[in-house]
């Protein structure tokens, strides 16, 4: 499946975005963009688009989540395109281009049933995980299984997980401790059952005390019953000596309210309503007084002002006539000069002309303007003479130095052909062939010393191991059992011994218990016999065949047979007395079953449990016997696993650690084999590269012959050959490039030469149209031209000066015929007098007459005012009387003078009923829930005298009397139920019977968690190693063939090698055969010996599996400029096989990505906005 478009329809900060990543086959997809730029919305956007969004996403903030969509058009391995989006919900949430929901089963199987999880562990990769798949690689020490395995599950710290496991269950559970939950647990159960085994019970003394309990609590309910009665009447004594008081207040209060009965009930504002409305009318009445004689004033005043209103109605027209003396005053000051300057112009022009035209009258020099038209033809024709020409000298001279230089080069060409040269591309691919293999010769004699100290310590560590009699190779080669199989027997033999020691624990448990039940009965009968059941039935029946007896002698008579029954019946002793004893005897065995209860049932149950333990340490004699067989025949199968290797094995446990390491000693012999094959296969290729490079160099292979001086010699002679193929090439570049010079030049130098003479006739035929000789240079046509058009430009400043004179005169005319019609109409005094005087003097009078027009109509508007002021007044007034009147119906006066007297009887009768209502709240809160006619009706005909004695009366009973007798029964009760309880325990046994199952239960679920966690732990350690001996070889291979590119060479290669505890463990190899661990590698390295290893696993699946997107988050932070090259190189190597895309902030990346040799046809930048 390949990704060719995502669209961010509304995602995050994106609004309809789309993002085209249909370039190339797969390709390598960088997306690049700065912070803020919504880097990190549209990674979490495209794993949406797959799996879904998540149910709380912080990519809602700009849109809402109903609204939320994401779209990609994807193609399938068929070539088919297909269209999905995606919105946020818990059903229908994938949809086609039009909306329409699909099932998600659509895009699984694009998917190729690569969930979520599974995606996000071999297909996404960002910074995070990098790191910590580094920091796990050294927290394990490089252990190959854990390595291998982390890695493929896309996590780190496998050994963490482990860690946790073993540590929850010792937690929980560990031999020989006692703070584990489990251990803790298990004391407490045996604690609960020793306590649960003493609690017991005596019925004949549980049932005294049991109705010594109900008597008391009889007891104790009488008093309580007399303690309330006298206590309730006390409290209605005490509820009738705090109302009778205010029962009498209240009284008086109702009889002073009676005499005010006919007091109007007035508002609670009537006072000051009466108070503002009286004060308001005094003020009114003032200002109603003022108001008028301000009238008055005002329109006297206005009438007293004189206006001129034909003066005023042409005030525009003087305002006018005052703006035009301005101007006319500057026109008669202009007029002498303008005159001047048109004639000293005149003379100027006329002097110009004569020079340039002789004999010409000025007035005659207008018909030459349209010569000036032709002034610029002549500017731009006259400039291109001076190019014209020089580009005719430029060109011949171009021209020459070209064919000097093409004939100096053909010579240079010459010389070059007859040196001769080598097939450079053969000779160059046999070279690049022989540096992609490396330093053989380096490799060879590491690959031999490795083979030699792999055989070294191969038979040290067989010596080491022990046990072994024969050779190393034959040891390579012995089927030793399977570890399943030593597992197997090590948990029949643990199972054995566990299940030994638990029945040798519990054989001693049973004899320590008959021993202590042996040891209780001694004790019960050193006391004295113990009567128990069977001895009552056997007196009873004694005592009954007595009684028979005594009946048929009583009935029958002594006949002969009832007297021998009755000598048999107590031999020497008469019947009556014998029948008499049996029944004393009879009863005294029932009365001490009754007295010593406890004994017999002590006795009953001991002889039991003894009976009980005996018979459970006889099956457990009998368990063990069988036990010892099993273990015989288990000892029997052992020796003989074993015989075919000739081994003399250890127990099971022992000889698990002695086959780890055997098998580890064996799976080097597979390391020695790819170490012997790998010399071979070094030697034939170094042979292969010295013949092919000696026959390009055409000298001879010798014997034990090294590749590298060879190589030397050939990359010099390609060096050599390169550099003459450069010349030979560069010197036809340059003998083609002159070439086509000298063509152009010569094309230019005769472009040039025709435009010369073009310009020459285009320039005879102008000076002729002009009046000048053919000669004539440009400049003196020029200067002509100018001179003209000075004159003629001085001509028409002479006219426009004679317009402007003549303007002057007509518009000083037109004013003195306006001035002099508004005089005559309006001020005819001023008729003798110049413009300039009257025309100020009429306007200072229109000014005049303003001022008074304005005086007057301010006076008419106060009056105006001053009106309407005084109608508002007398309207205030007669709504304050209209008010006072209403006041005065209120409070039933006839007069306003009246009314605070009214006031004063309306609050009294105020106060008095904000009294009574207080003095009736505090009755309230005084009778206890009563209502006034009820406390009236019981305080009714009582004496406060007699109330207060019979008060103090019971107060003393209560306090002497009752109380202390009920303080007394309560004690006596307490202590008799306190005996009752410890009697029975109260419910102590149920609760110890309770506890203990909560504690078994507790015991089983915490015990059945420790067996889940160290199976786990059991199962997830032998999957590590099964997935190590499956998957080393070709993830090694795989992953080094990615770790040696993305370290720029600084590792050729990641093997597997043994630490001091004979574990396992990765390390890589330099070119130099040095080994490094994983913890002498920095930090950088370690990440990109983790990236490595998921490339490995990712390109091993893509062997089996439909690709998917490869996406990647800016993993290069800690990268250098080298290796993150080396790095984007990797990606662009595995573009070929599936999509790759690369989320970075990094300009760096991008402009990397970019210089790759791929970068073309393989790398695509994408720029988020």
């Amino acid at each position: 499946m390949k990704l060719l478009e995502l669209h961010l329809l509304a995602y995050g900060p994106f609004t309809d975005r789309r993002i085209d990543l249909s370039a190339g086959e797969h390709g390598l997809h960088v997306i690049w963009g700065r912070n803020e730029a919504g880097k990190s919305s549209a990674l979490r956007g495209l794993k949406a688009l797959l799996y879904g969004i998540p149910e709380r996403t912080a990519d809602s903030f700009l849109h809402a989540n109903a609204d939320l969509r994401i779209g990609g058009r994807l193609r399938d391995l068929h070539g088919q395109e297909r269209l999905y989006y995606r919105r946020k919900g818990r059903r229908n949430t994938l949809l086609d281009g039009s909306g329409q929901p699909l099932a998600d089963e659509s895009l699984h199987e694009l998917l190729h049933g690569v969930d979520a999880a599974l995606f996000e562990r071999l297909f996404g990769l960002d910074y995070d995980a990098l790191v910590s798949g580094g920091e796990s690689l050294l927290a394990e020490h490089g252990r190959e299984a854990e390595a291998l395995f982390g890695s493929a599950l896309g996590r780190a710290r496998i050994q963490n997980v482990l860690g946790d496991l073993d540590r929850e269950a010792a937690e929980r559970f560990a031999p020989r401790a006692h703070k584990p939950l489990v251990n803790a647990q298990l004391s407490q159960l045996t604690e609960l059952q020793r306590q649960l085994r003493e609690a017991s019970l005596s019925a004949r003394q549980w049932d005294e005390a049991r109705q010594e309990g109900e008597r008391l609590h009889a007891e104790l309910a009488e008093i309580e019953s007399q303690l309330a009665a006298a206590t309730a009447r006390r409290y209605t004594l005490e509820r009738l000596r705090r109302t009778l008081p205010g029962l009498a207040r209240r009284a008086r209060l109702l009889e002073q309210l009676a005499q005010l009965a006919d007091a109007p009930c007035l508002p609670d504002d009537f006072g000051a309503r009466c108070d503002n409305a009286d004060d308001q009318r005094r003020l009114l009445r003032e200002r109603q007084r003022t108001a008028r004689a301000r009238l008055a004033d005002l329109r006297q005043q206005a009438n007293a002002e004189t206006l001129s209103d034909a003066l005023l109605a042409q005030g525009e027209a003087i305002d006018a006539l005052r703006e035009r003396l301005g101007s006319h005053r500057k026109a008669a000051h202009d007029r002498p000069n303008l005159v001047a300057t048109a004639k000293a112009q005149r003379t100027l022009a006329a002097q110009r002309l004569d020079v340039i035209r002789p004999g010409l009258a000025l007035d005659d020099a207008e018909f030459l303007r349209p010569l000036l038209d032709r002034r610029r033809q002549v500017t731009e024709l006259g400039g291109h003479r001076e190019a014209v020409e020089t580009a005719v000298v430029t060109a011949q001279a171009h021209l020459a130095d070209t064919e000097q230089a093409l004939s100096d080069l053909c010579a240079a060409q010459a010389a070059s052909a007859e040196t001769k040269s080598l097939d450079l591309e053969d000779l160059e691919r046999a070279v690049q062939a022989a540096q992609r293999a490396g330093d053989l010769d380096r490799a060879i004699l590491d690959t031999e010393a490795r083979l030699r100290l792999h055989t070294e310590r191969g038979a040290r560590d067989l010596a080491t191991l022990g046990r072994w009699r024969g050779t190393l190779t034959n040891f390579y080669r012995a089927a030793l059992p399977s570890e399943a199989t030593l597992r197997r027997y090590a948990a029949e033999a643990q199972a054995l011994d566990e299940t030994q020691r638990r029945l040798t624990e519990q054989h001693s448990a049973t004899a320590a218990d008959c021993r202590q039940l042996e040891q209780s009965l001694r004790a019960l009968h050193l006391a004295g016999a113990v009567p128990s059941e069977a001895d009552l039935g056997q007196a009873r029946a004694h005592r009954e065949r007595g009684w028979q007896l005594v009946r048929r002698h009583w009935l029958g008579g002594a006949t002969e047979a009832a007297t021998d029954a009755a000598a048999h019946y107590v031999p020497g002793t008469p019947l009556p007395e014998a029948f008499e004893h049996a029944m004393t005897h009879a009863d005294a065995l029932a009365d001490r079953l009754r007295r010593e209860s406890q004994r017999v049932h002590e006795q009953a149950t001991a002889q039991a449990a003894l009976e009980s333990r005996t018979q459970a340490r006889a099956a457990l004699e009998a368990e063990l016997a069988a036990l010892n067989l099993r273990r015989q025949t288990l000892e029997m199968d052992w020796q003989t696993l074993w015989t075919p290797c000739g081994i003399e094995p250890l127990p099971p446990h022992e000889m698990l650690d002695w086959l780890t390491r055997a098998q580890r000693l064996q799976e080097r012999a597979s390391t020695e084999d790819e170490l012997q094959q790998t010399l071979n296969s070094q030697r034939l290729e170094r042979a292969h590269h010295l013949h092919t490079l000696c026959r390009q160099l055409g000298v001879p292979v010798t014997a034990d012959q090294r590749l590298a001086p060879v190589l030397d010699q050939a990359e010099a002679a390609l060096r050599a050959g390169r550099r003459a193929a450069e010349h030979r090439r560069t010197l036809n570049e340059q003998r083609t490039t002159l070439e086509q010079q000298r063509r152009r030049l010569e094309r230019a130098l005769q472009q040039a030469r025709a435009d010369r003479t073009a310009w020459q006739t285009r320039w005879a035929t102008l000076t002729a149209e002009l009046g000048f000789s053919a000669t004539a240079t440009p400049a003196d046509i020029s200067d002509d031209l100018d001179s003209l058009a000075s004159v003629l430009k001085r001509l028409d400043e002479i006219r426009s000066l004679d317009a402007r004179v003549q303007g002057i005169d007509r518009d000083a005319r037109q004013f003195s015929a306006d001035t002099r019609a508004l005089l005559e109409q309006l001020a005819p005094d001023l008729l003798t007098a110049s413009v300039e005087v009257a025309v100020p003097q009429l306007h200072q009078r229109l000014i005049q007459q303003r001022e008074a027009r304005s005086r007057r109509d301010a006076l008419r508007a106060q009056a105006d005012q001053t009106h309407i002021d005084l109608s508002a007044t007398e309207a205030a007034l007669q709504t304050t009387e209209e008010t006072l009147a209403e006041l005065c119906r209120l409070a039933a006066c006839a007069d306003p003078d009246e009314l605070p007297a009214a006031l004063e009887r309306a609050r009294e009768r105020v106060r008095l009923s904000d009294e009574l209502r207080r003095v009736e709240a505090e009755l309230m809160a005084s009778g206890d829930g009563l209502d006034l006619a009820a406390l009236a009706a019981e305080a009714q005909g009582v004496d406060a005298e007699a109330v207060a004695q019979e008060r103090l009366a019971l107060s003393r009973q209560i306090e002497q009397e009752l109380q202390p007798r009920h303080a007394d029964a309560l004690e006596r009760r307490i202590h008799a139920e306190r005996d009752f309880s410890a009697m029975t325990g109260s419910d102590d046994a149920a609760v110890l019977a309770e506890e203990i199952e909560r504690l078994r239960a507790s015991l089983r679920h915490h015990t059945e968690h420790y067996v889940r966690l160290r199976l786990a732990a059991r199962l997830l350690r032998e999957a590590i190693e099964q997935f190590r001996r499956q998957h080393r070889d070709p993830i090694l291979t795989r992953t080094s063939a990615y770790f040696a590119p993305l370290t720029c060479g600084s590792f050729a290669a990641v093997e597997s090698d043994f630490d001091d505890a004979d574990q396992p463990i990765l390390v890589g190899v330099r070119t130099s055969g040095e080994r490094v661990r994983v913890e002498a590698m920095s930090t950088g390295t370690r990440d990109q010996l983790y990236l490595a290893l998921r490339l490995a696993h990712l390109d091993r699946h893509l062997d089996s599996a439909p690709p998917l997107p490869f996406v990647v988050d800016d993993i290069l932070i800690q990268f250098d400029d080298d290796r993150a090259r080396a790095t984007l190189a990797v990606f662009a190597a595995l573009a070929a096989k599936t999509q790759v895309i690369v989320f970075t902030h990094h300009q760096r990346v991008v402009e990397q990505a970019q210089a790759l040799p791929e970068a073309e046809r393989q790398v695509f930048i994408h720029a988020l906005a």
